[in-house]
């Protein structure tokens, strides 16, 4: 069972290359990897079997509130604190309430926004207006900004079935409605965007499928482990898929003489069917437009991702037959949550990518959020409300 399943039912219910399979999960990072962990707190048992931390210099901490103040307008705003709010802040009776106070104008402020688009960009890894025919790469981190600063469910970020493409109105400091027109027979939030299959377009959609991957799970691949590995070939193989689900031709994904491809291809091309009808310019087409890599490229097709009676899938053992469908399953899938929630975390704390630089977060430091995320109904705002007044950031 994965780490935050019982906390969800709370809540709504290598283009082949080594590269992309050049790291194993790391804690608060999204990982699949059950390992030795301390049972999940819920909101009727928060303390569940949470091993005891004795006294530690940590504790030596004290609370400063217009230290929080100083930090937390920095992070949210992009600017120092007013000299009446500090004042504010620090005349206070109640300094804490005073902090909260502000802190809540600040979520309330266009420059958050602004901030959330910035964010959103950064962890998409994308960023580019409409200019060339081009469609806009704006519009998928906007998606994300919006549905933060409005409180909206973060699923709608996988699922949301219209108004998926919304710019941002500098000016007026408002969001404007946008359809994305990529032509996709069902829309699903981010996963149709024609900007985000635009700028990852590559042979048979194995970038476009490394994005999802890594920005909202939080890890590289592999992806998945089995309980209980093989020996294939006299290599490791680690994967839950069976072994030989894969194609073999023209590329030999089963291939185990230089490294064992099936760890990351058997998730992969499980998954890039789904996004191969998209075009090198975003647009849906009614056939399979990527390519595949051959001496002479050639239109890639079903056969050269898996084998025959395979079917498309999110993870084993959870078949998708479509973008709607694979929408469902991000959305509801514990490490997807967990992975937001932790890059919340590290906004806040000053830590770098978790996927890129290992800025990974321990699981019991997010567990608190993880219940305010989900007893909120998955409310981005209302998390990072509870990890900027959390003991953690307002002690120094």
């Amino acid at each position: 069972m994965r780490r935050y399943s019982m906390l969800l039912g709370l809540a709504v219910g290598a283009v082949l290359a080594a590269s992309a399979c050049d790291s194993a999960p790391g804690p608060g990072s999204g990982s699949n990897d059950d390992g030795d962990r301390p049972d999940v707190p819920t909101p009727e048992n928060p303390e569940a079997t949470r091993p005891k931390v004795t006294h530690t210099v940590l504790d030596e901490r004290l609370k400063d509130y217009n230290e929080a103040l100083r930090t937390a307008s920095i992070k949210l705003v992009r600017t120092l604190p007013t000299l009446a709010q500090i004042k504010k802040v620090q005349k206070a009776a109640d300094p804490r309430r005073a902090y909260e106070e502000e802190l809540d104008d600040m979520l309330e402020d266009p420059r958050f926004t602004e901030r959330m688009i910035k964010f959103w960009k950064d962890a998409m890894r994308m960023s580019g207006g409409a200019e060339g025919g081009n469609p806009s790469r704006n519009t998928a981190p906007n998606l994300a900004a919006r549905i933060t600063v409005e409180g909206r469910p973060f699923s709608d970020l996988f699922t949301s079935p219209s108004n998926n493409c919304p710019e941002y109105d500098g000016t007026n400091k408002v969001f404007t409605d946008g359809e994305c027109g990529g032509g996709a027979p069902v829309e699903a939030g981010v996963l149709t965007n024609p900007g985000v299959h635009y700028q990852f377009y590559g042979s048979m959609a194995f970038r476009r499928v490394r994005w999802l991957q890594e920005v909202f799970v939080c890890t590289k691949f592999p992806a998945e482990y089995s309980d209980k590995p093989e020996v294939k070939n006299g290599v490791d193989y680690v994967s839950p898929w069976p072994f030989e689900s894969i194609a073999t031709a023209p590329i030999d994904f089963q291939d185990t003489k230089s490294v064992v491809c099936a760890n990351c291809h058997t998730t992969l091309n499980h998954l890039a069917p789904l996004f191969g009808n998209f075009d090198e310019k975003g647009q849906w087409q009614n056939g399979i437009s990527v390519m595949t890599p051959t001496l002479v490229p050639e239109t890639t097709a079903l056969s050269h991702w898996l084998q025959p009676g395979e079917t498309t899938s999110w993870r084993f053992g959870e078949p998708v037959a479509d973008l709607g469908q694979l929408g469902e399953a991000v959305a509801s899938d514990p490490d997807v949550n967990e992975c937001v929630v932790a890059r919340l975390y590290n906004l806040a704390m000053s830590k770098e990518d978790i996927v890129n630089d290992l800025a990974t977060v321990p699981y019991e430091v997010l567990d608190e959020y993880m219940i305010t995320y989900y007893q909120n109904g998955m409310n981005l705002k209302a998390t990072l409300r509870a990890i900027f007044t959390s003991a953690d950031f307002v002690r120094y």
